[in-house]
């Protein structure tokens, strides 16, 4: 194609969302789905592209399609024109949660994700139907740059690492950790103490406050399995005789699955405070808006409910 072929005039605009798709999820199926439209017609987008940019773009390498350079080159200038479009185009529209077809990039722990994210997809499944989420297992640390390039919509992380970036957020409920064990372990009795503690194998996590505080009392314990997920670590537990702490609410949650005996630690546990937050040009974006007041109500209703009575030893 010729420069004066390439006038703004010639290029339809989403094209340029279909590109941001497609770099992004690098793959014609799931880029399709991500804009709800048919795969036949992104694979027509990025024909189209190639053709606007004499560029293939994405080149299939084994089972995966992999950028050019100048793919790379064009990713973060296509991701904020295309972010900079729709804040304009939201800037001053309402939102139908019942008609609205749109999706949201969430960046959450695992925890977070079980506790406060599942909860969030049924009311979506009732009240927005065809809103859609995508979490995105990415490093807490990494959620403040993510946020600035626009590849996350929100990050639910705790409340640290929220107010360290120094951009919009809000606190969403407090937890504490509990101790548990396999309820089949004949090793651990009720009061749980340091010293028997210090008797078990331990299993402990790549992130999280309890090791701290331990090391803080005079009590470390070094791990004798370290995992990097906290949903994961409680399963781990059935059939042996090691001990792991875990947030309360979780804990509950996966008590039966995971066959677990849940105990007071022997001291006084620190507290997981979430939060989520977001990049300041999107406080006034009616959909984000909305989007947050569900996750604060579902905050809220976390925050209500009691917590469960401690089971009792065998």
């Amino acid at each position: 194609m010729h420069g004066s072929e390439r006038s703004l005039a010639s290029v339809d605009l989403n094209l340029l969302k279909a590109l941001d798709a497609l770099l992004q999820e690098r793959s014609v199926t799931r880029a399709a789905e991500r804009m709800a439209i048919t795969q036949p017609s992104m694979s027509s987008a990025l024909g189209r592209l190639r053709v606007l940019f004499a560029d293939e773009l994405l080149v299939r390498t084994g089972r995966v399609m992999r950028p050019t350079h100048l793919a790379q080159s064009l990713q973060p200038r296509i991701r904020r024109i295309v972010s900079e479009i729709e804040d304009l185009v939201v800037a001053n529209t309402e939102f139908d949660p019942k008609s609205a077809e749109q999706s949201f990039r969430i960046l959450a722990t695992d925890y977070a994700s079980l506790v406060l994210v599942q909860p969030l997809m049924a009311v979506l499944a009732t009240e927005a139907p065809h809103v859609r989420i995508h979490l995105q297992p990415r490093a807490i640390v990494e959620h403040a740059a993510l946020l600035q390039r626009s590849e996350i919509d929100l990050a639910i992380i705790p409340s640290e690492h929220a107010q360290a970036a120094g951009f919009p957020h809000e606190t969403l409920f407090a937890d504490r950790f509990v101790a548990a064990v396999w309820r089949g372990n004949p090793d651990v009795t009720e009061p749980l103490t340091f010293a028997q503690l210090e008797r078990l194998p331990y299993l402990s996590y790549s992130v999280g406050p309890v090791d701290s505080l331990m090391r803080e009392l005079g009590h470390p314990r070094a791990p004798d399995t370290l995992v990097e997920s906290f949903v994961l670590g409680p399963f781990l537990l059935r059939g042996t005789r090691q001990i792991t702490f875990v947030q309360e609410r979780l804990a509950h949650r996966l008590a039966a699955a995971a066959e677990l005996r849940l105990l007071p630690p022997p001291f006084e546990s620190p507290t997981l405070v979430e939060a989520m937050t977001w990049h300041p040009r999107a406080g006034n974006d009616p959909a984000h808006v909305w989007l947050r007041s569900r996750i604060t109500a579902i905050a809220e209703q976390l925050k209500s409910v009691q917590a469960k009575p401690r089971p009792k030893s065998r």
